[in-house]
C-alpha cells in the first residue's frame, strides 16, 4: 500500500517510540503535519518559538531516554533552532530535527527562506540528511534516528523538500532502529584493574554518558565504595552520583581549593561517561601530567583531546564499570584506609560548603533561597537550570540525590530553564519539575509559560532570581576591568505580572520568608507558577566565602 512521504515521516517517528513532537508549524512540511491526523499516538505540542520547541525536545529525551523530535520550517525557522543543535550537540543529547525545504526545482536559486541545511546538520550538530527520492524516504528517516542514538549520541538535521513531502511511495516498511553498544575489551578492563587495585587513592569523575539510569549509577556507587574513591560530578552532570554518598566531594568545576586537592592529589583519575572539557577538567589542569589517566566513554573521538589516557577504554559505561567490580573483587578485598578516610573527610568539607540557614533577615539571600529549594523540593523532582550568575549557587547548594533529576546544558545557553522544564514535565507528568533562571535567561523564553498553560501543566514551578543585570558577564568584567562594568543593566520587570498574562500564577517576593511561602503556594497550584524573588546584585560570586 502507497503512503506520502509525509506519512512515512510520522510512523517512523511512532516506531521510535515517540509520543511527542515539538515545533513551530510552516507551510514547506504541511504533508508531515498532516499525517499526524492518522498517527493519533504521537502528540504534536506547538511552541511559540523553534528554540524553545528544541529545548523541549531536548528535556523530553534526556527524561525519558528516547530520541528528542523537533520540527521547523526553512530559513529562519532553522536559524532560530541553531542555539538548541548546539547544545544537544555538546550534551550529546539524540535529537532529530525535521526542516521543511524549499522543492526540488528551485533549489540553488536562493528561493524564500532556502538555507543549506546539511550544511547546518554538520556544523551545529552530528550531520545532515536530505531526504530527495521518495522512494528512499523510509530509509534515510531510519538512518537519521540511527544517527541520532549511534557512538556518541548527538542532533541530526532531516531536510525535506516540500514536493517531496507529498510524494507517494510503496517503500513504506519502517521500525524502531537497532543501535549497537560497544563493549570494553578485557586487555584494557586489566590493565585498568592494575592501575586501580595498585594506587593509593583514586578520584572518580563522574558523567552521565551511558549512566542516567539507576542500574548505572547504582554500579558507580559500588565501584566508588570498592576503591574507595573520593567522587566528583562532571560539569553541568550534578545528578550523576548521590551527592549525599560520604564520599562526595562535589560539582565540578568551580570547588574551593581544599574540596578539589583530593582529585589534583589522586595517584590515578577514572573519568566515566565524560569527555573530559575545559570545565570538567578545570581549564585542562586535571589530570595532571604525574597522575595516572582511565577514561570510560562510548565514543573513541569523546576521549580527552588534551591528555591521551593511559588507558582508554572505548565502551557502554554502565557495563564497564559493572565489569570492572568483579575483576576487582577478585583481585583485592578492601579499599585502602587511608584513600577512604581521605575521601569521607573531603565529603565532611563538602557539606560544609553546602550548609545555609533557614532563613536570612531583610532582604533575599540567594544561598538561603538555594537550601529552601533543596528543603521543600522532593527528592525526584527534576530541576532544570538556566545560564547564569545564579546558576553558581544553585552547583554550590543545591543537592541531587536521585538520578535523572538534573537537566542544565554544558554549552551554557540562556533561556534553557523554561522550555526544558516544559518538556521534562511531559516526559514526566507524575514529577514535580522547577525551572531556575535569572531574569535575564526566563525573559528570553518566558512565552513559553503560555504554552505550558495551552496544556495544562501542574507542579510545574518557574523560579526567577531577579537581580537587574546579566550577572555573570558582569562578574567578570568586575574581575577583568573593576570599575567599568558596562551593557550589562537590565533593569527589572514585573515577571511575576507577565506570568499573570500568560495564564500562570505569577508570584513575587523580595525576602526568603516570603520565599518559602510562594515556593509552598506555587507546589501546590492547579496551574504552571512563576515565583520571582528579587536579589541583589552584588550576588554574583557563589563561592566567595
Amino acid at each position: 500500500m502507497s503512503s506520502t512521504v509525509g506519512r512515512v515521516i510520522v510512523d517512523a517517528i511512532a516506531a521510535e517510540g515517540i509520543t511527542h513532537v515539538f515545533g513551530v508549524p510552516g507551510e514547506s512540511y504541511l504533508p508531515v503535519l498532516d499525517a499526524f491526523n492518522d498517527v493519533p499516538e504521537v502528540r504534536i505540542v506547538p511552541t511559540h518559538h523553534e528554540e524553545g520547541a528544541g529545548f523541549m525536545a531536548d528535556a523530553w529525551a534526556r527524561t525519558t531516554g528516547r530520541t528528542g523530535v523537533f520540527m521547523v520550517t526553512r530559513g529562519p525557522g532553522l536559524a532560530h533552532a541553531a542555539i538548541a543543535l548546539h547544545a544537544a550537540r555538546q550534551d550529546s543529547t539524540p535529537l532529530v530535527l525535521l526542516v521543511g525545504q524549499v522543492s526540488r526545482d528551485d533549489a540553488g536559486r536562493e528561493s524564500f527562506q532556502e538555507l543549506d541545511h546539511l550544511a547546518a546538520g554538520r556544523l551545529l550538530g552530528k550531520d545532515g540528511i536530505e531526504i530527495t527520492e521518495p522512494d528512499r524516504a523510509a530509509e534515510q528517516i531510519q538512518r537519521a534516528f540511527y544517527l541520532a542514538r549511534s557512538g556518541r549520541p548527538g542532533p541530526v538535521v532531516v531536510s525535506l523538500p516540500e514536493d517531496v513531502g507529498y510524494a507517494t511511495t510503496e517503500v513504506t516498511a519502517v521500525a524502531r532502529q537497532n543501535v549497537p553498544v560497544p563493549a570494553a575489551r578485557e586487555e584494557d578492563l586489566v590493565r585498568a584493574v592494575a592501575l586501580l587495585a595498585g594506587a593509593g587513592s583514586v578520584a572518580l569523575i563522574v558523567g552521565t554518558g551511558g549512566l542516567a539510569g539507576p542500574e548505572g549509577r547504582a554500579a558507580v556507587v559500588t565501584l566508588a565504595e570498592r576503591l574507595g574513591a573520593t567522587v566528583y560530578s562532571a560539569w553541568r552532570r550534578f545528578d550523576a552520583f548521590p551527592n549525599t554518598h560520604p564520599q562526595f566531594a562535589g560539582n565540578l568545576p568551580w570547588l574551593s581549593a581544599e574540596l578539589a586537592r583530593p582529585l589534583r592529589d589522586a595517584d590515578v583519575v577514572l573519568a566515566i561517561g565524560t569527555r573530559l572539557g575545559d570545565f570538567t577538567s578545570m581549564a585542562y589542569t586535571v589530570p595532571a601530567p604525574r597522575q595516572k589517566l582511565i577514561q570510560i566513554d562510548v565514543d573513541a573521538a569523546s576521549m580527552s583531546v588534551v591528555r591521551n589516557p593511559d588507558v582508554p577504554i572505548v565502551a557502554d559505561a554502565g557495563a564497564t564499570v559493572r565489569r570492572l567490580v568483579e575483576l576487582l573483587d577478585g583481585r583485592t578485598a578492601e579499599p585502602p584506609p587511608p584513600a577512604l578516610a581521605a575521601a569521607r573527610e573531603a565529603h565532611e568539607r563538602y557539606l560544609a560548603s553546602t550548609a545555609v540557614p533557614d532563613d536570612a533577615p531583610g532582604d533575599a539571600d540567594l544561598a538561603v533561597a538555594v537550601g529552601q529549594l533543596r528543603r521543600m523540593l522532593p527528592a525526584d523532582a527534576i530541576v532544570t537550570s538556566d545560564a547564569g550568575a545564579f546558576a553558581g549557587y544553585l552547583n554550590r547548594y543545591y543537592q541531587w540525590t536521585e538520578p535523572a533529576t538534573f537537566i542544565g546544558s554544558t554549552s551554557g545557553p540562556m533561556g534553557y530553564a523554561v522550555p526544558t522544564a516544559i518538556g521534562a514535565k511531559i516526559a514526566a507528568p507524575d514529577r514535580v519539575v522547577a525551572g531556575i533562571a535569572g531574569d535575564g535567561g526566563f525573559a528570553m523564553t518566558m512565552s513559553e509559560i503560555h504554552t505550558a498553560v495551552r496544556l495544562g501543566l501542574d507542579r510545574l514551578v518557574f523560579v526567577v532570581f531577579d537581580n537587574g543585570v546579566y550577572g555573570s558577564i558582569r562578574n567578570h568584567q568586575t574581575r577583568t576591568y573593576p570599575g567599568r562594568e558596562i551593557g550589562v543593566d537590565l533593569g527589572s520587570a514585573d515577571l511575576a505580572t507577565v506570568a499573570t498574562g500568560l495564564g500562570a500564577l505569577g508570584l513575587s517576593c523580595r525576602t526568603n520568608r516570603e520565599f518559602a511561602a510562594a515556593l509552598e503556594k506555587a507546589m501546590a497550584a492547579d496551574r504552571p507558577a512563576v515565583v520571582q524573588l528579587a536579589v541583589s546584585p552584588e550576588q554574583i560570586n557563589a563561592w566567595a566565602s
